[in-house]
């Protein structure tokens, strides 16, 4: 592992660590039962199919046991393992499975992907740029959509899941048509996982033409040209890859109320936010019930 792999993974443990006793309150608080113990939860884990966020959702579950809970993350099986995963194992009240899916390595950590993101960062045009990013995001959430499936159609796992009895849920914010349907066929409450620059899957008020994209690279002080292009640019994008689909839902949950992505979205119960650097033109107030930043 390379310094900065160390330093990044160094970094995020610490980083949660600060939040894991006010996750502890907020499951007490949402549990889905009152009559459960309070000295612990049976929390359920399942992040989306990149190296990061597989260590960010497993280091949280490791210590979310230290507190009296049993955790298990579910986890696609060409992601990378984090190190502290096999020690933790041992203790007893972790888990960490695999699931089946495509591909040797997570496509978001491709070279593929990392060729994309080099060719928009260079590009001066904003069509390129528009162009470069709509194909990419599409192919991107085209493979998470393709991982998802990959869990559904396990139908051994779905069922060990759906019989360990889980009290609450914690989610990335990824392909929700698909992933919040898991929690929700189960009737339990759930958490995700979000960064600001994608604020829109998670009900955060953001104004394209106040705070620009990531991809045009405007800072917050853009002409109004700048501002216009960041409107139609993120209008665009949110466009073409809107998903009204019912599909898994449906499929998982035939006798619940038919409800697509966007009303997934409405139900989360705590939204744990990413930072990222000089992120001020990006963050914004989330109408979630509760939320932390780490």
């Amino acid at each position: 592992m390379n310094t900065h792999v160390r330093y990044t993974a160094e970094l995020t443990t610490a980083m949660l660590s600060k939040n894991i006793r006010f996750l502890f309150v907020v499951f007490l608080l949402f549990s889905t039962d009152a009559n459960n113990s309070i000295f612990g939860a049976k929390i359920l884990f399942i992040p989306a199919n990149m190296n990061s966020h597989v260590l960010c959702f497993s280091r949280l579950a490791v210590d979310l046991t230290q507190l009296g809970h049993v955790t298990r993350v579910l986890a696609p099986s060409n992601a990378r393992v984090p190190q502290f995963v096999a020690e933790a194992e041992n203790g007893g009240n972790f888990s960490y499975t695999t699931y089946p899916v495509d591909g040797a390595e997570p496509y978001l950590n491709s070279r593929q992907v990392s060729e994309g993101l080099t060719r928009v960062a260079m590009s001066q045009s904003v069509w390129e740029r528009f162009c470069g990013v709509s194909q990419l995001l599409k192919d991107v959430f085209a493979r998470q959509e393709s991982d998802c499936v990959r869990l559904l159609d396990n139908r051994d796992l779905m069922r060990q899941i759906r019989a360990a009895g889980f009290q609450f849920a914690v989610m990335d914010g990824m392909i929700p048509q698909c992933y919040l349907a898991i929690p929700y066929s189960m009737r339990v409450r759930y958490a995700i996982l979000s960064v600001p620059a994608m604020a829109w899957t998670y009900r955060v008020p953001r104004l394209p033409s106040f705070a620009s994209t990531l991809e045009l690279g405007y800072t917050d002080r853009m002409t109004l040209f700048q501002r216009l292009t960041t409107f139609v640019f993120q209008i665009l994008i949110m466009y073409r890859l809107r998903n009204d689909t019912t599909a898994y839902v449906d499929r998982l949950a035939p006798d619940r109320p038919s409800i697509s992505a966007s009303q997934l979205a409405q139900q989360v119960r705590l939204c744990i936010e990413l930072k990222v650097p000089d992120s001020r033109a990006l963050r914004a107030s989330s109408t979630c019930p509760r939320a932390i930043y780490t």
